[in-house]
């Protein structure tokens, strides 16, 4: 999973970069709505940068051998990061601090409020409630969305800013917003150890509600924006948590900008929204082009890739005193970088006595990846056998088989 992450980087990084300068800078350039349907592009970057690439299927049967002595190295112990758990960590962290905050605000409004009826035309499926807690009205949930309004909400509030604020709520509602920001924020969790993807998520929530605010006032007077900011303005004095996927009314810094934003109207120019979608339509293209997919092709083992680093194998302490010995057998793909991946376990003799040191080993080998046309290419279907032997092996032992290289490695 960590080789898959890492490649994404270079094409995901710079596309965040564009987004977030972007959303800073050209907003008033381009408007709201173009700069959020733009977020569009880092899915379809995901699924371009991931179509079928070229790789390089070994179709001999030759395998690697290895051979493990017993020698002083068996009692310690093997100490190395894995990666993929400081990941896994990572997301299955912030995954539950979302679900945590979505829980809060679903108690907040199934649990902890009261339906009312609202003086406008609503949509049949959408329930409305009342909950002290809240400062402005916020759009619960996915499938079954619920409007959660604050206790005297009409009390509060103008008649007019009542319904500019409601209808801030549907247009997400009818867009299905919080569905995009349950992705958003699985998008976070699974590359969370980029600090663009943190950023990249706060300028996406603020385009979010910009464009919102710009489908509200799109027709409306003077007054009405004025009106509408001061609402804001009375909702920015209590904030709601901005990491979950219901629509946050309440963020401060999020208000203010909107608010800036309803003050200076967004110019829009045709030409710089032509040209950000020809740019836009132009990576995704060049990204494509790069990973299309060619006929997958044979190599012999000559030309494969050669072995860099390679960690010695740590002889099972158990094992050692029990004074077994055994053999794996392992399949595995070399990765455009180099490393190892996809690592099975063919055959082993005894069976479960060798195979968990064999498979740690070999997740650190590294190679020197294949390159051909000037580009690393994927590597599948290598064999190596791991023989542990509690005696050095001899100089003048023949060979087992003819398909077997025999690679010996000093200790």
């Amino acid at each position: 999973m960590t080789n898959w992450l890492v490649e994404q980087q270079i094409a995901i990084s710079f596309l965040l970069l564009l987004l977030i300068t972007l959303e800073g800078k050209a907003i008033k350039s381009l408007g709201a709505n173009v700069i959020y349907a733009l977020w569009l592009l880092v899915p379809l970057l995901l699924i371009a940068n991931n179509l079928p690439q070229d790789v390089i299927a070994v179709d001999d049967k030759s395998i690697y051998r290895h051979i493990v002595a017993m020698g002083a190295q068996s009692h310690s112990t093997n100490i190395h990061l894995n990666w993929d758990f400081i990941w896994l960590s990572g997301t299955l962290a912030i995954l539950f601090l979302g679900a945590y905050a979505q829980w809060k605000i679903y108690r907040l409004s199934h649990l902890e409020s009261h339906k009312i009826q609202l003086r406008m035309a609503l949509p049949k499926s959408l329930n409305v409630v009342s909950n002290s807690q809240l400062a402005g009205p916020v759009l619960s949930g996915i499938f079954k969305p619920t409007l959660v309004i604050p206790a005297g909400f009409q009390s509060q509030f103008t008649e007019r800013q009542q319904h500019l604020m409601i209808r801030h709520e549907l247009v997400h509602f009818h867009r299905g917003d919080n569905l995009y920001n349950l992705f958003a924020l699985v998008f976070v969790a699974v590359f969370w150890f980029n600090p663009l993807t943190w950023l990249a998520y706060r300028a996406f929530r603020r385009s979010q509600e910009l464009a919102c605010d710009a489908a509200v006032l799109k027709q409306s007077t003077t007054n009405d924006k004025i009106s509408y900011s001061k609402a804001l303005l009375q909702c920015a004095e209590r904030s709601l948590h901005s990491f979950s996927i219901y629509s946050p009314y309440g963020e401060k810094n999020t208000m203010f900008k909107r608010i800036s934003s309803i003050k200076n109207p967004a110019t829009i120019k045709p030409t710089l929204i032509g040209l950000s979608i020809a740019l836009s339509s132009t990576l995704l293209a060049g990204v494509a082009l790069a990973n299309l997919a060619e006929t997958s092709h044979s190599i012999e083992t000559s030309d494969m890739a050669e072995p860099v680093i390679r960690i010695e194998p740590k002889y099972p302490v158990k094992a050692a005193q029990n004074k077994q010995e055994g053999s794996v057998i392992l399949q595995f793909d070399i990765a455009k970088d180099g490393s190892t991946d996809n690592i099975q376990v063919i055959e082993s003799v005894p069976q479960q006595v060798f195979d968990k040191v064999s498979v740690t080993a070999l997740k650190q080998w590294t190679y020197k990846p294949r390159i051909q046309g000037g580009q690393a290419q994927r590597q599948t279907g290598l064999t190596v056998q791991l023989d542990y032997r509690m005696d050095p092996p001899k100089q003048d032992a023949p060979d087992m088989s003819t398909s077997i290289e025999k690679i010996k490695v000093l200790q």
